[in-house]
């Protein structure tokens, strides 16, 4: 491998990001009038972030970073223009804690203030904030510990849960990772949950789902794990559903039901559970290859394709899961980071399982151009934390090709970003002739602006178009090739 570095400037003076979990309870919808650069003419779509949009309600900060009201930002680009608009997804917890100014649902790392007697039997509240997809026409909000909220994608009302003409019932949640399979438009997702009780307890699984691209629920299928693993992601290539079971155990479920504790209280990391990859067969939804491995965690999954017998993969690994203990604290978190930026190869006809380290720099959220979904592309992008000082969150993202050369830059210390999104270019099949669109916060000024970078270098952006305000750190993008948002249509 051989890697391009922009020598990122040592410092200890600039702020931290922490000024970006301020709350943004306003929502907005404006042209950005300002550019520094020139939005290139062949950058035309909708591009949506999804995360909490707030940390506190009142004056109470909620227990976990994962546990914010879901708020979309909404950047939609065509003809050299750009336009903001963000809102809230008026789920139940957003409505009734807005009104009340409380905290009045439980979270992932979030109690109702009252003890037990508040939080017996209650499961989380759904605050629809992790990631979104356009599919089948439908607008979805995704969070993994429920169902969908619909939005309409042409004014960002809220329309409510979505079940797939009644496919998901009630007891049924539904990963904010599901991936649209390249070669055939459907939509394939994942939700942990259960096959039955047997004499240890409840018989856990993946249950899978699978969407057709006009929006129709075709298929299900179930794959059995022996644990309740803290289950976000998975990989999906054109013949598999690929699972890394992973070694973050969820705990004791009947703490959570008796209400003593939060669902990430007991979250851990355990070294005597091995990493287990199961490959799905995605025509019959049924397991066909499981190898064991050495303890770890995949929180973030890239692209994946076949290579002959071999299934390759890029992915986030990690050997513990400490971050949690960050995200818990949000508010006094010294540093959140991801991990180590591995590219596998699985044989699914031996089960030999290999990998290379791509780069020494910690990394996290991968993406990658989604016309190649599936199939082998050139380049894969990921949010990096470089050690420059001010390095509490991303502050940079890198490339790296598919001969396993690396590009990184590193914004100014005292400037972060997030997950890097690939916006391919309207006149170009080829999967280097796109955009990076990254939400950079300005420490210095809390605001934020969206930057563009040509994929194929990305030394130096092409434009910056700088906000009015900030934007919270969010989740997770996703990018369409239309307009979809009325305000923004030229």
């Amino acid at each position: 491998m051989t890697a391009v570095d922009d020598a990122p400037i040592q410092t200890t003076d600039a702020p931290t990001m922490h000024g970006a979990l301020a709350n943004l309870d306003e929502e907005f919808s404006y042209w950005l009038d300002t550019a520094h650069g020139e939005v290139p003419a062949n950058l035309r779509g909708t591009f949506i972030r999804n995360g909490p949009g707030r940390q506190r309600i009142g004056d109470t900060p909620y227990g976990h970073w994962f546990d914010g009201c879901g708020m979309l930002s909404v950047f939609s680009i065509a003809e050299g223009k750009v336009h903001f608009a963000n809102r809230y997804v008026r789920t139940p917890k957003y409505v009734k804690e807005t009104a009340t100014q409380q905290i009045q649902y439980r979270g992932f790392g979030t109690q109702i203030p009252g003890g037990l007697r508040k939080n017996i039997g209650r499961m989380p509240g759904n605050p629809a904030n992790t990631n979104s997809v356009y599919h089948g026409g439908k607008l979805l909000a995704l969070y993994e510990g429920g169902r969908p909220f619909e939005v309409d994608a042409a004014t960002l009302e809220t329309v409510g849960e979505y079940t797939y003409d009644g496919e998901l019932k009630k007891s049924n949640v539904f990963s904010a990772h599901g991936h649209v399979h390249g070669p055939t438009g459907d939509w394939i997702n994942f939700g942990t949950g259960s096959m039955g009780v047997g004499l240890k307890g409840p018989k856990l699984c993946f249950n899978i789902f699978r969407i057709k691209k006009a929006g129709t629920m075709v298929a299900k299928g179930q794959l059995p794990v022996q644990h309740f693993p803290f289950a976000h992601d998975y990989a999906l290539s054109g013949k598999y559903a690929i699972f890394f079971i992973n070694s973050i155990t969820m705990g004791a479920v009947g703490k959570v039901m008796f209400g003593s504790q939060s669902i990430g209280e007991g979250v851990r990391f355990d070294d005597d559970i091995p990493m287990t990859i199961a490959l799905v067969d995605l025509d019959t939804m049924q397991e066909v290859r499981r190898i064991e491995t050495d303890p770890g965690a995949i929180i973030h999954f890239g692209n994946a394709y076949e290579d002959g017998d071999e299934v390759v993969v890029d992915a986030m690994f990690s050997d513990e899961f400490e971050a949690n203990e960050a995200l818990s604290d949000i508010f006094n978190a010294k540093a959140l980071k991801g991990g180590e930026w591995r590219r596998y190869r699985i044989n699914a006809a031996t089960g030999a399982l290999s990998f290379e380290v791509m780069t020494d720099v910690n990394s996290e959220f991968p993406t990658f151009n989604q016309h190649k979904a599936c199939q082998e592309n050139e380049y894969t992008f990921a949010a990096a934390s470089v050690e420059n000082g001010a390095d509490s969150f991303f502050n940079g993202f890198h490339r790296a090709d598919r001969a396993g050369n690396v590009q990184l830059h590193t914004l100014d210390p005292g400037f972060y970003g997030s997950e890097p999104l690939v916006a391919p270019a309207s006149d170009s099949a080829d999967d280097r002739d796109a955009y990076i669109l990254e939400v950079v916060y300005d420490a210095f000024t809390h605001t934020s602006s969206l930057v563009i970078f040509r994929a194929d270098d990305i030394s130096e952006p092409v434009a910056s178009l700088p906000l009015r305000h900030h934007l919270p750190h969010q989740f997770h993008g996703y990018w369409h090739d239309d307009i979809l948002l009325n305000a923004a249509r030229v």
